[in-house]
């Protein structure tokens, strides 16, 4: 896959499909910085520790059935599943899926002023490992 314009990325919650109502989504993963210098070294010296992420999206909000509100709001206090790919295409070298579980700690069912397109943004953070799958399951 070359440069490429998002319109078809693919996101899942919970195995829902909630892809027609992100307008965006942030995967940040990172690894904790560990000193390693001691004494006699002219440098300090780090080696990569534990892994953490988060999940960042920004939803059109929607109140219908088995919409956003309906199936985020149960979900407050639970770890669930989630995946992103690239393109709504199958899982390839080219369009990786990836997947882990968030802990759903926060939602604003209403974030918006007079005039605004309904949405809102929440930030999930993941427990555990992240995942990067090539292969079709």
């Amino acid at each position: 896959m070359a440069k490429f314009v998002t319109t078809d990325y693919a996101f899942t919650l919970d195995s829902n499909d909630l892809s027609a109502s992100v307008a965006a989504v942030t995967l940040e993963i990172t690894r904790e910085e560990q000193e390693t210098t001691a004494f006699g070294n002219t440098a300090r010296t780090r080696i990569g520790g534990l892994q953490d992420a988060t999940l960042s999206v920004d939803f059109h909000q929607d109140f219908g059935s088995a919409s956003v509100d309906s199936l985020l709001f149960p979900l407050l206090g639970s770890a669930v599943p989630f995946t992103i790919k690239p393109t709504s295409a199958a899982t390839s070298e080219t369009n990786p899926e990836y997947s882990g579980t968030v802990l759903v700690t926060t939602y604003s069912p209403f974030a918006n002023s007079v005039g605004d397109l309904a949405s809102f943004s929440v930030t999930f953070p993941v427990s555990g490992e992240i995942s990067r799958g090539t292969a079709a399951a």
